[in-house]
């Protein structure tokens, strides 16, 4: 039989990898999913469940939201450094970092939930969150 056959031993393996350009998600800051239905915004919160499969029916923005910041990846150029832990981005491909498009500050994706001041530009109360469903129509 081939070794690969218990397909668990595998799974252990992606945590390691998820400082890469993968979305980072973690039980402490919240997932929403910004998508444009008819010309209008709309934001679905995503069950820590749903978010660890990764996949989505629907397309959209994925946002991580901590201490009302609103973070989305971003591919940042050289010279970027973390709000939170001060050290530099590493230049890579795809999307290395984590910016809150409100008040703009940088992090490393698995540094966010380290952020520790409140955004105070923050356009989370005017966002209308509803529960995502997996079942929701297009």
């Amino acid at each position: 039989g081939s070794f690969l056959s218990d397909s668990s031993s595998l799974s252990g393996m992606s945590a390691i990898s998820n400082f890469s350009t993968k979305t980072f998600i973690t039980e402490e800051s919240s997932l929403v999913l910004e998508t444009l239905e008819d010309g209008r915004h709309h934001h679905y919160l995503i069950p820590i469940q749903v978010a660890k499969r990764g996949r989505f029916k629907k397309k959209g923005t994925k946002l991580h939201v901590y201490m009302d910041h609103i973070f989305i990846a971003q591919h940042m150029k050289v010279g970027s450094s973390c709000s939170a832990c001060k050290r530099g981005i590493p230049l890579r491909m795809g999307k290395q970092a984590y910016v809150c498009r409100d008040c703009g500050i940088i992090t490393h994706k698995p540094c966010h939930i380290k952020v520790e001041t409140h955004c105070l530009q923050t356009s989370l109360p005017s966002m209308e969150l509803e529960c995502y469903n997996e079942d929701m129509k297009k």
